[in-house]
Order: C-alpha cells, then structure tokens, then sequence
C-alpha cells in the first residue's frame, strides 16, 4: 500500500511543475524581445535622427569654421560666397602705405583688384568632414572642433609694379658726372653731384610677401630703400688729369670729306675714358648720317671710290690711332682701310664703318684719360690727357715696315730717358687692295 502511494504522487508533482516552467520561460523571453524592439526602436530612431543630420549638411559648411572670427558654420554653398565676398570688401578697404626718401606714397588693396582664390577655398571649406565615417561625421556634428581657414590675397602684379615705377619716377635723382674742358692748355673741371635710386626689386617683393597676408593690418606700412648713388665720373678722379701723355695731327682738304671730319672730332674732343673702361670711335663719334650733320663725301666700297655719307671720318680714326700708339696702349680693336690712305704711313691707319668696324682701347691706367680733339685750318690734333707718371718715363713711337707696296708690318717701340729701346713690341700686319685706275 505504502509503495503505491509513493508511485502515484510523484508524477502529480512533475506534471503540475512543468507548466509553470514553460509559462515562466516564456515570460522571460517575452521580455527580452520587448526589450530587444525597444533598443531596435532606439537604434533606428537614433539612426534615422543622425542621418537626417548628416543629410542635412550634405550642402554646409560642418560646425567650427571661422574666418576672420565669422562662423561659416551651416552655411551653404551660395551663403558661404556671399560670406567670403564680404570678408574681400572689407579687405579691399585696407592700404598700403609706403615710406621712401621721407616721402610717403599709398595705394588700396581695391586699386590692386585684391581678390581671393574663391573656388579653390569655398571647396575646401564645404569639403570638410564630407568623406569621413558615419560616427567619424556625428562627432564632428556634434562635437565639432573650431578650425581657423586661412586664404591668401590675389592682387594685380601689373598694376602693383606700376605704383612702385611711380614711386621710382618721383625719388630718383640721376647723378651728374664731373665734366672737362681742355682747351689751349688750359684744364677746367665741373664738380660732379650724388644721386638717388630707390631699390624698386626689394620693394616690389616686400610688397607682395606682407600683400598676401589676410592679417594684414589695415595699413601695410612698408619702407623703401633708397641708396645714394655716386657719379661715375668725379672731380676728383679727373683732378688726376695734370698733362698731355701723347699727341698726332693730320692734314685734310676743305670739302664734304673735311665738314665729316670736323664733326667726328668735335664728337669726340673732352671724351673721358675712365680707368677699365673702353673706349669706342664709332660710339663716341656716333651714327654718321644726314640727321646728325654729316653730309655725302668719297669712301672706299668694294674697292672702288664711292659716294657716303660720312666720308671722311676715317681720319679721324686713324688720327687717333696713332695717338693712342703714342700712350703705349694697344687697341683691342682696329682695322686697316681697304686700300692706302695719305694722310698717314702705310700699316697705320684704322677705318670705321657704322654697327661693322669699330676702334677700340681700354684705359688701363689707374687715372682717367681725356680725348681732346681739334679741327681747322686743314690740321687735325688729337691728344690723350692723363697723368705723365702712367708712362713710366717710356716715349712711345708707332713704326711700320713697309713689306710692298701694298702691306707692312707695324711695331710699338718705347724709348726710356737715355734714349735706349726698352720696348719692342709687334702689332699686326696691314693689307690692301690696288686702287681703282
């Protein structure tokens, strides 16, 4: 009896335990999945809000942009060059200012066409935050860190380099190079003056480099250069002129060959030839042509005796010639005629033609040379001034060789106080054609 009583109550307990498990199972998952579509709820709200969000400035500058302390922030594409239209405006109100010589000079940005690079910035400023994550954007949304843009100002170089060439034009002062006259023996001396140069290059770049700047201050103040400039021929330098060093004359006919010739030597009387410097017979007498005074007279072309204007000229150039031979200098440049001259020996003349031949010496003394040439009464003079001392005490003398009738060889000697020949040097050999029958 006992035994079946046992048997029969216990599965009367598992069967009334079992229902209340399920029950209470299914309660609990019943829950979690409550509480599942809540957070599914939650989520797709929160996700939904953010990226209605994002969307929303998909067009707009991201939070935290500033230029010149204005907020871009939420500003789209046409609002945002509206903005940094108006930021220009006020840019173009400012000046340069410019200090030179205690003289002062100004410009606006607006006489510059100052203008910014609109494209490039409103891109990078919209850009921003554009290509980054979906959490990386709601962080930036919503958190957003302050960023300064930073722009460089546009400006007309053109018309920036012309307000400098203005400035230039008003503070340069050319100097005024000592002049002298020598005539009769006598030696007169002008005094030479100091000039001014504004340093246009450094301005110009100083400009630009402090131009571009957005923080300029609202009056650029810039100060130019400006360096004395001293003459290039002074007083004193020529004070160093006390003597004659060398000395040749010719003889010429009156007629158009001698008017030519008398111009040319006008040209070049009290030309100054500074130590280093070359000196140029064509440059010095210059472009022989009508409008210069020269007139038609005969020259040798091709080998036959022809009409030119200028004819003549050429005994200038070798008047000269043997004056500089006489100096002890040895022309860096120098010609023979085409056929023989008269007025000097064979092998010692020199020809000039315009932009073709040329004479030419370089002063190599430490004292300037002076050119002084006179013309009349059929003598041509020509005389180098300097200083006796730059000789050495040394008398030059050209000599040439006759080797035909038609060619020589030329030497430079050089005879010391006893008269002995110290120098002995050759020059070059000179050849020419017949003249025409």
């Amino acid at each position: 009896m006992s035994n079946n009583n046992l048997n029969t109550e216990t599965p009367k307990e598992v069967v009334q335990s079992t229902p209340k498990s399920i029950i209470s199972f299914l309660k609990s998952w019943k829950t979690i999945l409550i509480v599942f579509l809540i957070l599914i709820s939650i989520l797709g709200y929160w996700l939904i809000k953010n990226t209605n969000l994002i969307n929303s400035y998909s067009n707009k500058v991201y939070p935290g942009a500033y230029i010149l302390n204005k907020d871009l922030g939420g500003l789209n594409n046409d609002d945002l060059h509206k903005a940094l239209v108006s930021l220009i405006e006020n840019i173009s109100d400012k000046k340069v200012a410019v200090e030179a010589n205690n003289q002062n000079f100004e410009i606006s940005y607006k006489d510059l066409d100052a203008t910014i690079n609109y494209e490039d910035l409103e891109n990078e400023i919209l850009s921003f935050g554009k290509n980054e994550d979906f959490f990386q954007k709601i962080n930036l949304l919503k958190k957003p860190k302050n960023r300064e843009y930073n722009f460089e100002v546009l400006f007309n170089d053109e018309k920036l380099t012309s307000f400098v060439s203005s400035i230039s034009n008003t503070i340069d002062v050319s100097p005024t190079n000592a002049s002298i006259d020598i005539s009769g023996g006598a030696i007169n001396i002008s005094s030479d003056s100091t000039g001014l140069k504004l340093d246009s290059d450094d301005l110009l770049e100083n400009i630009r480099y402090n131009i571009k700047d957005m923080n300029a201050p609202n009056i650029l103040n810039v100060i130019g250069k400006v360096d004395v400039v001293n003459a290039s021929i002074t007083a004193s330098a020529l004070n160093n002129v006390t003597s004659r060093i060398s000395s040749f004359s010719t003889s010429y006919k009156a007629g158009p060959s001698g008017t030519n010739l008398q111009i040319a030597a006008r040209n070049i009387d009290n030309s100054i030839v500074m130590p280093g410097e070359t000196f140029s017979t064509e440059k010095a007498i210059g472009p022989t042509t009508i409008e210069n005074g020269f007139v038609s007279a005969n020259t040798y072309v091709n080998g036959e005796v022809v009409p030119g204007v200028g004819g003549g000229v050429c005994q200038v150039a070798s008047t000269l010639y043997n004056t500089i031979l006489r100096a002890g200098i040895i022309p860096t440049e120098r010609l023979n005629h085409m056929m023989k001259v008269s007025y000097v020996p064979i092998g010692l003349d020199a020809t000039l033609a315009d932009n073709l031949i040329d004479l030419k010496f370089v002063n190599n003394f430490d004292v300037p040379i002076v050119v002084n040439s006179y013309a009349g009464n059929g003598n041509l003079t020509i005389e180098f001034w300097a200083n006796e001392a730059v000789k050495g005490g040394i008398t030059y003398e050209p000599v040439s060789v006759p080797l035909s009738s038609l060619s020589a060889d030329t030497y430079l000697y050089g005879y010391n106080s006893n008269g002995e020949l110290v120098v002995n040097e050759y020059l070059n050999r000179s050849t020419y054609q017949p003249l025409p029958n």
